[in-house]
Order: C-alpha cells, then sequence, then structure tokens
C-alpha cells in the first residue's frame, strides 16, 4: 500500500492534455493529500478520504471540551437563579451534541475508484449511504474544471456517454489534485475536450 505516489506499471494510452491540471492555484500545495493508491497485476484500487482535520481521540476531546464547558454553565445559570437562560443554554448543548453526532457518523466516509482492463467503478460512501457507478474503462474520460475563486473551487468528473459521477467533491484541493494526475499520467484516463 502507498500513498499518493507515482504508481508503476505500464501505461495503457496517453493521456489529452487539452484540460488544466489539478490542484488550484489558491491552494495550499503543503497541504496533505489523503489518497491512497493500492495496485497488483489484475486491478488497482484508489481510496480517498475527504478532508478531515480531527483524529479519533481529537474529536472525542473536543466533545468532552465542549461538553464540560457548556454543562457547567447551565447549571451556573440555574443555581444564581437566571433562569431565562437555560433554555438558550440547553438549545446550545443540543447542538453542540447534534455537531459531533454528525461528524462521527460522517467519520467512516470515502470514495474508492477501482481500475482494472474492462472497467472503472466508482463506490461512494457517505454517511452510511453506499452509491456506486461503473464506466467502460475504453471510454471513460476525465473532466477537471478549474477554480474560479477561493469559494468555487475545481472540480472533477470522470464521463462517458452521458453518465458523470463527481470525483473527491469533499476531499482538499490537494486531493484533488494528485487524484487527477494519478487517474491520467498513471492509469491512462484520458482527458476529455470540454467541461460537463
Amino acid at each position: 500500500m502507498r500513498v499518493a505516489g507515482p504508481v508503476t506499471g505500464e501505461r495503457t494510452m496517453q493521456p489529452e492534455r487539452e484540460q488544466p491540471d489539478m490542484p488550484d492555484p489558491l491552494a495550499d500545495l503543503d497541504a496533505p493529500v489523503r489518497l491512497v493508491v493500492e495496485q497488483d497485476a489484475a486491478r488497482a484500487r484508489i481510496v480517498v478520504h475527504p478532508n478531515r482535520s480531527l483524529t479519533g481521540f481529537a474529536f472525542l476531546v473536543a466533545a468532552g471540551a465542549c461538553l464540560s464547558a457548556l454543562l457547567p454553565a447551565t447549571l451556573l445559570m440555574l443555581a444564581l437563579g437566571a433562569w431565562p437562560l437555560a433554555p438558550f443554554l440547553g438549545l446550545e448543548i443540543f447542538v453542540v451534541i447534534g455537531a459531533f453526532v454528525f461528524l462521527h457518523r460522517h467519520r467512516d466516509d470515502r470514495e474508492e475508484i477501482v481500475l482494472d482492463s474492462e472497467q472503472v467503478a466508482i463506490t461512494r460512501v457517505h454517511g452510511g449511504a453506499v452509491e456506486s457507478s461503473q464506466f467502460p474503462r475504453y471510454w471513460v474520460r476525465l473532466v477537471v474544471e478549474p477554480a474560479v475563486s477561493r469559494y468555487r473551487p475545481g472540480r472533477l468528473w470522470l464521463r462517458s456517454h452521458g453518465r458523470r459521477v463527481e470525483l473527491a467533491r469533499d476531499a482538499a484541493a490537494s486531493t484533488r489534485g494528485a487524484l487527477a494526475r494519478t487517474l491520467s499520467r498513471d492509469f491512462g484516463i484520458a482527458r476529455a475536450a470540454s467541461t460537463p
């Protein structure tokens, strides 16, 4: 297993160069790349993880710190007789708990791209839901949309015969750039001449 490095092996075709390279010019080039490439003789598997800054332990520490600050504040307000503030502090506790439950539910989100000689299969796990798409390897094209601004980052699609699937939509720009380079340069996925 390797992380975001060049993949060895024969290239089946030379990619087209009509579209710009990723990453975005506004992206931090030193940002970590959350891309894992595994390859054997029959197939290759690329796993893309979303942009996530908290580890499991840091997640528990952050949740504990937030709740340990809010619960005593709520109890103090009730003890001082400031009962009109209690519903608002209680609501704040529920919002914080809801945010951490949402983050916990999405801790295993990922995209898996499996390439073999016949097809490209994309499986996206998002919040426990699984979406799958398959494209014929020969006809699939990589579409790169460059960033317009900091608030509209670049995007990637795989496209074939009128169908398209966006790749790495929750990943950092550095990860999208590494994925585009890996698919086009290392696995010979041709770039499309125009955006979808």
